[in-house]
């Protein structure tokens, strides 16, 4: 499935953009604003539908050469899939598996705090999804001129009357706004901004992910076990396959030649979960198996860009994974995008994306931080203390503050919804 996806994805997109933007600088354009996004990941992608349905003209750009294959899944609460759904995006029902039932256990195995995240009067689902299939569903609803592949941003040069481009294959163009969807450590961010701006914080923790087909040990409930300064989640996924994160507190750097191998990593951390020594026994045994390790950063320093540069998701605010929310926050971040569109000027758009979405990603990121500290507590009476109050917490404190982690996103689609302009092939996201 994955390597049908790269290649088809990367043919039919690369070969629509070919003739369009061989020769920046020539391109004819519809009336309407120009618009350059940086960056196809998951908030470029949902900006770049966003602002096609509202006419404008957009190009993205992606320094990748290829959509290569990402062994990662990933969860979607309801303030993301109700924004989806506002857009359009139709995720295949054989991609998607229901976050269903979710707990957190303690060292002991005993649950910590556990819950249904969906609620019955709440029409828009949770889910987990892997992210090429997710990925795949954005460029399907993104349609032609799709993405250039392999052009990666040398600099920006920002004007009265708009932006002047330069990539590294020499390539020139004007735009009248550039929106950088480019990730954490986002070149756009650093010619808009400069190098200081972007300096990473890091969370004193490394992650392992991987997706595996495992369909005899696809878990009924969602996962996440706490020990002293590790953590383990295992999160099932359509199709008879699970996803599997593994966090552990390290010295930073800690990624290196050998650190993903199967073997590696079942000899790391065999006997901290059951489920995960068997997965990790089928990973050594799949020769296509892949891994990816890498340290967990967050940005402290929360920018939406300045004048015509705009920056939205992981470029602007990119936080921790504890919350599940780092993708929705960029699929908000493009839903409030389009609601400004029309009664915004390019170059005052950076600054009105701040007031709408600063307070609201400052207290996600915020508490997501907060979040993976606590979990990696190691001291026997601070974790006892820790585990005691969580699983004091009563259900409707948490049914609350899942309710107002998604109200935010939910009240987006359905203001979205209003602006957006009737699709007739249109369904809902899931």
């Amino acid at each position: 499935m994955e390597n049908g996806m790269e290649n088809g994805m990367e043919n039919g997109m690369e070969n629509g953009m070919e003739n369009g933007m061989e020769n920046v600088t020539s391109m004819s354009r519809p009336r309407g604003a120009r618009v350059l996004i940086v960056g196809a990941g998951i908030g470029g992608l949902t900006a770049g539908i966003a602002l096609r349905r509202l006419g404008a003209r957009v190009d993205i750009v992606e320094r990748a050469p290829a959509f290569a294959p990402l062994g990662a899944g990933l969860t979607l609460q309801p303030n993301a899939t109700a924004v989806l759904g506002a857009l359009g995006v139709e995720l295949r029902p054989e991609d998607v598996h229901p976050i269903g039932h979710v707990a957190m256990i303690g060292r002991d195995g005993r649950p910590l705090i556990e819950g249904e995240p969906d609620d019955e009067d709440i029409p828009h689902p949770s889910i987990n999804i892997r992210r090429p299939d997710l990925h795949r569903a954005l460029i399907e609803a993104l349609g032609a001129p799709g993405v250039r592949l392999g052009r990666a941003l040398r600099s920006l040069t920002p004007g009265p009357d708009g932006v002047d481009v330069e990539f590294e294959d020499g390539a020139r163009g004007r735009w009248d706004l550039v929106i950088g969807a480019d990730g954490v450590h986002s070149t756009v961010r650093a010619c808009a901004l400069g190098d200081a701006a972007c300096a990473t914080r890091y969370a004193g923790q490394t992650c392992w992910r991987f997706t595996a087909p495992a369909p005899e040990h696809v878990p009924v409930t969602t996962i996440e076990r706490w020990s002293p300064g590790r953590r383990v989640g295992v999160v099932p996924l359509s199709r008879g396959g699970v996803y599997v994160y593994v966090v552990e507190s390290a010295p930073a750097g800690t990624p290196g030649p050998g650190s993903a191998d199967p073997s590696a990593l079942r000899e790391r951390f065999q006997g901290l979960d059951a489920r995960l020594d068997a997965l990790l026994r089928l990973l050594e045994r799949d020769p296509d198996a892949r891994v990816h390790h890498g340290d967990l950063v967050d940005q402290p320093h929360l920018s939406y860009g300045r004048g015509r540069v705009l920056l939205l998701g992981d470029a602007a605010h990119a936080m921790t994974p504890n919350m599940g929310q780092g993708a929705a926050m960029a699929i908000e971040d493009a839903a409030a995008l389009a609601l400004s569109w029309r009664e915004t000027s390019p170059s005052e758009l950076a600054t009105r994306l701040r007031e709408l979405r600063r307070a609201r990603v400052a207290v996600v990121h915020k508490q997501s931080w907060r979040i993976g500290q606590v979990a990696h507590w190691r001291g026997p009476l601070r974790c006892w203390l820790r585990d005691a109050l969580l699983r004091s917490v009563p259900a409707r404190s948490l049914e609350r503050g899942m309710r107002a982690t998604w109200a935010p996103g939910i009240e987006l689609a359905e203001r979205l919804r209003d602006v957006m302009p009737p699709r007739a092939d249109a369904r809902p996201a899931a």
